[in-house]
């Protein structure tokens, strides 16, 4: 039997689909050290197939634009109350979840290999607690240094001089495993209403809001440079009401305006350049109440996928400009939907947290753990020294 070149068993491998080629690493081991390769991994993403990841409230990954045969993933914290979880973002493959509940953690998980990495904990300064602090995350890629950063953007009004306000700008790295300041503070104070961010060639999107909930110009961040910046919104008719959702499609950034009775569509067709917003199309909305958020262009590139605020993933036609629910059977709502590639990097830390309802046993619980036991012990030494002052003018009292 004639031995095939591996740089022709490396072609063949990569046209193969992630699932085929988690089993063919069990074939021998030149096959496994190929497919484990950071070269081959990084390759096979940007060739890879898409899917759905889609929360019901639990997690579900199906095949694209369809929804059929959906799978239900298995992750840490699946079994909490009412699904426990949400997803921050989806990029090359990898999801960004956080669990707004105890222990309050965030990681990120990968639903092809279904392996996950914790990410060290963060603790919250005082400035920034809710409700008088807002605290935004993004997750996305970093193509120059090819490294997965999270973000995670805290702001505080603050009372007195207008305009005034307190911010902290935190950078995970995967590739350091570890947080550190940004060397820019945010410019300016925003409002995201809907906290939600998109990346685009590795730089993070919010919408952002006035005072009067009026739409401002996108906030951005980028992961390469770690610098803020801002993307300028079309022009737009001026309402009472009017929502801004953002998300991408094609490579490109998109807009959606939801005014009272009908929504707009608009795509960035050059990235950063004002004039080259063009508006695709505009739609009655359904309900008055109803809000549209892009998410994908079909397969066809004739429908336009959006999740709904009525908690729906709907398909827009773009031809005949009707809106149809998309409902797979057993499922009636969807919480969110994100368009996720095929990736085949493990974490090779996955017995640091086990999956379902057990707790993980990572170094973030242990930092937690720490910061209790501190602030069981300042505790002890005020209630000591309040107990002294008690005694000292319990005793002044008597001699008077």
């Amino acid at each position: 039997m004639t031995t095939l070149p591996v740089d022709v068993i490396t072609d063949i491998l990569l046209r193969l689909p992630a699932k085929s080629l988690l089993r063919f690493k069990c074939v021998c081991k030149l096959w496994y050290d190929i497919i484990e390769g950071t070269d081959f991994i990084k390759r096979h993403v940007e060739q890879s197939n898409l899917h759905m990841i889609f929360t019901n409230p639990v997690v579900y990954m199906s095949d694209f634009d369809k929804f059929d045969k959906p799978t239900n993933l298995d992750y840490p914290f699946k079994n909490l109350e009412d699904g426990g979880v949400y997803v921050e973002g989806s990029s090359r493959g990898l999801l960004c979840i956080s669990i707004n509940c105890y222990p309050y953690t965030t990681y990120l998980y990968n639903p092809t290999t279904q392996s996950y990495k914790t990410l060290p904990f963060l603790p919250l300064m005082s400035t920034f607690y809710y409700p008088k602090g807002n605290k935004y995350l993004g997750f996305g890629y970093d193509h120059v240094s090819e490294d997965y950063k999270c973000v995670k953007i805290f702001l505080r009004e603050l009372d007195g001089e207008v305009g005034s306000f307190k911010s902290q700008v935190m950078i995970y790295s995967l590739r350091e495993d570890s947080w550190k300041r940004g060397a820019h503070d945010v410019p300016y104070y925003f409002y995201g209403h809907f906290g939600y961010s998109v990346e685009l060639n590795g730089i993070l999107h919010w919408s952002i809001e006035g005072n009067h909930r009026e739409p401002l110009p996108i906030v951005t961040f980028n992961l390469c440079d770690e610098t803020f910046c801002s993307v300028p919104l079309p022009n737009y008719h001026t309402e009472i009401y009017m929502r801004a959702h953002i998300g991408v499609i094609d490579v490109c950034l998109c807009l959606i305006l939801n005014y009272y009775c009908y929504c707009e569509v608009w795509v960035m067709k050059e990235y950063g350049v004002a004039s080259s917003w063009t508006k695709l199309c505009r739609v009655g909305k359904r309900y008055h109440y109803e809000d549209l958020r892009p998410i994908s262009f079909s397969e066809s590139k004739k429908e336009l996928l959006v999740i709904s605020t009525l908690v729906n993933v709907a398909s827009l036609d773009l031809e005949t400009l009707e809106i149809t629910n998309i409902q797979p059977p057993g499922f009636n709502r969807f919480w969110s939907a994100h368009v996720c590639l095929e990736n085949l990097l493990v974490f090779r830390d996955v017995e640091d947290a086990p999956t379902g309802t057990e707790l993980p046993r990572s170094r973030s619980i242990r930092m937690r753990k720490l910061l209790m036991k501190k602030t069981e012990r300042l505790l002890r030494i005020h209630a000591t020294r309040l107990q002294a002052s008690l005694e000292l003018l319990r005793s002044s009292n008597d001699e008077s």
